[in-house]
This record gives structure tokens, C-alpha cells and sequence, in this order.
């Protein structure tokens, strides 16, 4: 289905718009950091949070996730999902 055109519309300037361009110049960067943050994503020496039972005194470390919704697999999963 076509949208209507009216006299006088212009086809919409993509590249020019703000939004465009902040795309077009952080991309890269953001690219950059994604893969990064799935690098450290789960990985013990990167960060971890220890939990002890306080009743047995059972310990277990939890690493931190990147919690990315882009690319890691695992953050991309249900929230909680990540190990």
C-alpha cells in the first residue's frame, strides 16, 4: 500500500536529519564498545558478585553480564537469563 502524496511533498531528507547523523558518526564507536562489553560478558576476572548462603554458608560467584540487548547471545535472552 502507497501513501498518499499531496502537492507540493517533498521526499524526506535522510541524510540530513540529526538523527542520521549521529548514527552515521557514532556508529562506529558503539559497534566498538558492543563487542567489547561481549568479550567481558560473563567472564569472572571482568567482575563477579559473591553470594553466601546464610544458613549452609554455601558461597557461589555470579560474573557480571554486559547486559547488551545487540549482539551477546546470552543478554539478548529473556532479562535474568544471563549467567
Amino acid at each position: 500500500m502507497h501513501a498518499a502524496r499531496f502537492i507540493g511533498d517533498q521526499p524526506r531528507d535522510s541524510e540530513g536529519s540529526v538523527l542520521y547523523r549521529g548514527v552515521e558518526e557514532h556508529l562506529d564507536a558503539f559497534l566498538e564498545q558492543e563487542f567489547r562489553d561481549f568479550l567481558t560478558c560473563g567472564v569472572l576476572a571482568h567482575g563477579f558478585a559473591r553470594l553466601r548462603c546464610a544458613d549452609c554458608a554455601f558461597e557461589r560467584l555470579v560474573p557480571f553480564s554486559c547486559k547488551g540487548r545487540g549482539f551477546c547471545p546470552s543478554c539478548r535472552a529473556a532479562p535474568g537469563a544471563c549467567a
